[in-house]
């Protein structure tokens, strides 16, 4: 079996065991290669991962002069769409031989497409997610997410210094849990003013109409998830079918970033581009720092901007900490009427709870498939 490249760094003593654990945490939640989530952290330079790239792939890499003056005519060989869909960018040409960097050189169904759409003998390269995700933006316009935006502004800065604390095992999340059922006045703790009250309604609870997708079913879902967007789809398929509205927002302090978000009428376009720079007083920042939720009328208006970015700006929400390594790695949003609001409280809390375990059993899957 080939080893990861992960597992590469580490044997040559380029990176940690402490230091990739905690870019498998980054990659889980916030997505990307595990080589992008070295480079976010500060552990690796986008050149020696190139490096290991190239032993990992046994290919040449392309390097950060290879995309500098990249000729017309060698891009125009492949369209926008296919560069997209196969993560390659076209290098350079020598009568019928193309060669094209890769994410994944190993890719040969690729390869064997590439070459039949353009009828050229393709020489596969190896590239760094981050360096190719630049390269498309420069030369086909495909705009990057915000994340590697940012990751892009401090690639060319030194590796910190290996981390003197190794990380054995896996916390349980810590989340505050609620009594059921909830009689009392609920109040946002410390002096914090973001919220109303919120009082429970004594009225009886009415039938809840049949689901399309219940609660065992995203639990099944949670459990058998592979990548970090399983996870929120899961989440989201079953509380859009019981709010108004629901979202996933990624906390990257200063920024609060999305990552998901739905209706019952169906999911909010273009969510993943939500970037909002959080300052106090803010509910979300609260959420963070207490590691408890928040329910009541968002007032703060960089809350408010968040809310109006999942259309419920006139509406109560609840905000639940997912926690991970005792740190805040999203934060559910939840907005609908406050009687409905109080009734599901005590759901979605553990709602919370059992994604941070989905996060943990990811990590661990992905840290199982590491040689």
């Amino acid at each position: 079996m080939q080893m990861k490249v992960g597992s590469m760094l580490v044997r040559n003593n380029v990176i940690t065991e402490a230091q990739l654990e905690e870019a498998l945490r980054n990659q889980v939640i916030f997505g990307g290669k595990i080589g992008t989530n070295l480079i976010e952290l500060g552990y690796v330079t986008a050149e020696k991962l190139a490096e290991f790239l190239s032993k990992n792939k046994g290919v040449p890499a392309a390097t950060t002069r290879d995309l500098e003056n990249i000729p017309a005519d060698v891009i125009a060989v492949l369209p926008p769409d296919v560069v997209k869909k196969y993560q390659v960018i076209p290098l350079a040409l020598e009568k019928k031989r193309l060669t094209v960097a890769m994410v994944d050189p190993s890719d040969l169904a690729a390869i064997d497409k590439l070459s039949f759409m353009t009828g050229m003998y393709i020489n596969p390269v190896v590239i760094p997610e981050l360096l190719l995700l630049m390269a498309l933006e420069r030369y086909y316009k495909i705009r990057r997410e915000t994340r590697y935006i940012a990751i892009a502004r401090d690639m060319r800065r030194e590796p910190q210094a290996a981390a003197t604390v190794e990380i054995n095992e896996i916390p349980p999340p810590v989340v505050q849990q609620a009594e059921e059922p909830v009689e009392e006045v609920i109040e946002i703790p410390g002096e914090f003013a973001g919220f109303d009250k919120v009082e429970t309604p004594e009225s009886p609870a009415e039938p809840e109409p049949e689901e399309n997708y219940n609660m065992t079913d995203m639990c099944n879902a949670l459990a058998g998830a592979t990548s970090r967007d399983a996870i929120g789809e899961a989440l989201m398929e079953y509380l859009r079918q019981k709010y108004f509205r629901c979202a996933l927002f990624l906390p990257k302090e200063p920024n609060l970033t999305g990552w998901l978000a739905a209706a019952a009428e169906g999911y909010v376009e273009n969510f993943s581009d939500v970037k909002i720079e959080m300052s106090a007083p803010s509910s979300f920042l609260q959420v963070i720092e207490t590691k408890n939720f928040c329910m009541g009328q968002l007032i703060n208006p960089a809350d408010l901007k968040a809310a109006s970015t999942v259309g419920g700006k006139d509406h109560p929400a609840v905000l639940l900490p997912i926690v991970l390594m005792n740190r805040v790695v999203a934060i559910l949003c939840v907005f609908d009427n406050l009687e409905n609001l109080a009734r599901g409280l005590g759901e979605l809390q553990k709602i919370a709870v059992k994604s941070a375990m989905a996060f943990e059993i990811l990590i661990m899957r992905n840290k199982i498939q590491m040689v």
